[in-house]
Parts: structure tokens; C-alpha cells; sequence
């Protein structure tokens, strides 16, 4: 039985107290995006947003970074989009068995790095998850430019975990790839 759920969220960060205008945003966005039916709900982390589309994920943030270069920039409120493939109760255990089966798709001569967002979350110290983690994995670390980013967004009760590219997140501080 799998001990995650695969989904396509984004993961949308956005200022405290602007989830309403950011909300508002996403949704139009995603709609003119094509999909016809897109939610957005809080997570149970403050400036953070989960937001559900029947598009692909990876497309969507291509699509935020030509719209970024278009003559009018649709942002003002979604800071930061992030790409959550799955998603499991946050257990170290839990994390590292999602974190085990998405490891075999980095390539033997390909690099990666990790990054790990700990929020409402006091069990351990973000360099001991990390430890935990990174442990099986037998390829080359490069933090500076890898070609492999495991993403870990510790959300309270739920934790997101992505294998995804550099150019796979889109943020109004560093919106071009």
C-alpha cells in the first residue's frame, strides 16, 4: 500500500494576512490557463498555499515564467510557485521512504541537492532531516547548480517531497530560470 499520495499541487507562497487577493490571483491564472475548475485552500502553515489544478504542474510554471516575460505580468500577490508531486504524513520514516523512490531517477552522472522547509514542525533539527535523507542516495551533491532539486516542504501534518529541475519553481524574486 502506498504511503504517499501523488498529486499535481502547487505549493503558493504568498505575504500574511494577502490569502484572499492571493487566492483570487491563482484562481485566474490557472483559468486562463486552461482549467476549468482550480482550488485554492491555506495550509496549515501561514504565507502558504496549496493550490489543486488538472494541469501539469511542470507546465504551469513554464507558462508563469512567460507570462512574467509578457507585457503585462499577471503577479502581485503569488510570491513564489512551487511544483508538490507527493505528498505524505510528516514522519521522518514517512519522508524517507518517498524521498528512497524518487532518488532512483537522478541519473548516475547527474548532480542534485536538497531543499528542506521545516514549518510546525518541532520533532527534529532541519540538519538531522536532511542527514536522514540524503543518506541512501549515491549520487553527486552540488548545491550551487544541480541538475536535481529534491524538494521537502514540511506543512505541520503533511509534507510535500518533488524531484524536480532548478527551472521548475517560479518566484517573483527570481522569476527567470
Amino acid at each position: 500500500m502506498p504511503t504517499h499520495t501523488p498529486r499535481t499541487d502547487l505549493l503558493v507562497s504568498y505575504s500574511w494576512g494577502g490569502f484572499g487577493r492571493t487566492k483570487q490571483e491563482v484562481l485566474r491564472i490557472l483559468k486562463a490557463l486552461g482549467d476549468p475548475d482550480p482550488w485554492v485552500k491555506k495550509s496549515d502553515v501561514r504565507g502558504i498555499a496549496i493550490a489543486r489544478t488538472s494541469l501539469d504542474n511542470r507546465a504551469v510554471i513554464r507558462r508563469c515564467h512567460e507570462l512574467w516575460n509578457g507585457p503585462a505580468p499577471p503577479f502581485q500577490f503569488a510570491i513564489k510557485w512551487v511544483p508538490a508531486d507527493h505528498w505524505c504524513a510528516t514522519s521522518l520514516d514517512a519522508i524517507k521512504q518517498l524521498v528512497d523512490e524518487l532518488a532512483p531517477q537522478i541519473g548516475a552522472q547527474q548532480t542534485w541537492g536538497m531543499k528542506v522547509y521545516k514549518r510546525r514542525w518541532q520533532q527534529h533539527h532541519t540538519r538531522e532531516i536532511v542527514a536522514q535523507l540524503a543518506a541512501d542516495i549515491d549520487r553527486k551533491v552540488d548545491l550551487e547548480h544541480p541538475d536535481w532539486l529534491l524538494w521537502v516542504d514540511i506543512l505541520g501534518r503533511e509534507t510535500a517531497v518533488t524531484l524536480l529541475r532548478p527551472d521548475e519553481i517560479f518566484s517573483l524574486a527570481q522569476p527567470h530560470p
